[in-house]
This record gives structure tokens, C-alpha cells and sequence, in this order.
């Protein structure tokens, strides 16, 4: 009976620690599956971020581009004013527009288009758009001399290039 009840013993033994090891293998494979679903959770969160930034980027785009179609409009009519201004005979009529030119380009300025400053500065082809050359002694080679029509900016974006002439030394006579 003795002998009986150590094989019992050494059975009950054997098959304990073959569960204790099943539940071990058990409890390293959860282990295992929580950190692939963590891993996957933090790249789920990471590409819904992604996303997000992306959509609030493209929209921030679309509205500049929105305003900018806007404002690109407006400037049209702050031309008309310039052209009728020019046009004006009568000295009322021509007070008359110039107040509300001035006013247009104070609005203009609220919403943040500013004039390209360039006479007198260097030549820059992202800025202006050269009509053709000027012999001058006024302005160094290469500079804006006269400005056609002004160029205009919505805070960095460039709304509408200069147009200029530039400077070109003048020829030698003999």
C-alpha cells in the first residue's frame, strides 16, 4: 500500500507540475497577446493622429486658399479705383474715389494683405514679374526703378507679383 500510494504521489506530482507548466505556457501566451493588442492599440492611436493633423492641415490649406480667391477679388477693385482715379476729370469726383480707394485698402489691410514693397530693391522673380528695363542712373543695376502695378501678400502668401521695370545702367553717349 505504501508502494501504492508513492506511485500515487509521484503520479499526482507529475501531472500537477505539467499543469502548473500548461498554465505557464497559458499565462506567457496572454502575455504575449496583451502586448501585440497594446503595440496595436498604440499604432491604431498613432495613425488616428496622423489623420487628424492631416485633416486640420488640409482644412487650414483650403481656407487660405479660400481667402486668397478672396482676396484676389477684392484687389481687383482696389484697381478700378487706381484706373478711375487716373481717369476722373472733375476734382470732387476724383476726392470721392480716392476716399474710398483708401478705405478699400484699409480694409484690405485688416484682413492682412499688405503692398510688396520694391522700388529700389533688388530684382526678386517670386515677388515681381518684369515688364522690362529702364535706363537709369537713379537706381543700381538690377533694382526695381518703377513700379507698373503693385504686388500684394496675404501674411507669407503671395496674392499677386509686382509688376516692374528694372534698372539698367544707362548706355554711353558719345
Amino acid at each position: 500500500m505504501d508502494n501504492l500510494k508513492a506511485n500515487n504521489s509521484s503520479v499526482d506530482e507529475q501531472s500537477l507540475a505539467r499543469q502548473v507548466e500548461e498554465l505557464q505556457q497559458k499565462i506567457e501566451q496572454l502575455q504575449a497577446n496583451l502586448e501585440e493588442e497594446k503595440s496595436r492599440h498604440l499604432r491604431t492611436r498613432a495613425d488616428f493622429d496622423n489623420f487628424r493633423k492631416r485633416v486640420e492641415r488640409d482644412a487650414e490649406i483650403n481656407r487660405t486658399m479660400f481667402r486668397k480667391d478672396i482676396m484676389l477679388d477684392l484687389l481687383k477693385f482696389l484697381e478700378i479705383f487706381d484706373q478711375a482715379r487716373k481717369q476722373v476729370q472733375d476734382p470732387a469726383a476724383a476726392r470721392g474715389i480716392e476716399i474710398m480707394a483708401r478705405q478699400f485698402g484699409e480694409l484690405l489691410d485688416k484682413q492682412g494683405v499688405k503692398p510688396i514693397e520694391c522700388v529700389g530693391l533688388p530684382y526678386d522673380p517670386e515677388e515681381q514679374e518684369g515688364l522690362g528695363y529702364i535706363a537709369t542712373d537713379l537706381c543700381p543695376e538690377g533694382c526695381v526703378a518703377e513700379e507698373i502695378c503693385p504686388g500684394y501678400r496675404l501674411g507669407d502668401l503671395l496674392l499677386k507679383p509686382a509688376q516692374v521695370m528694372v534698372a539698367k545702367k544707362p548706355e554711353p553717349q558719345e
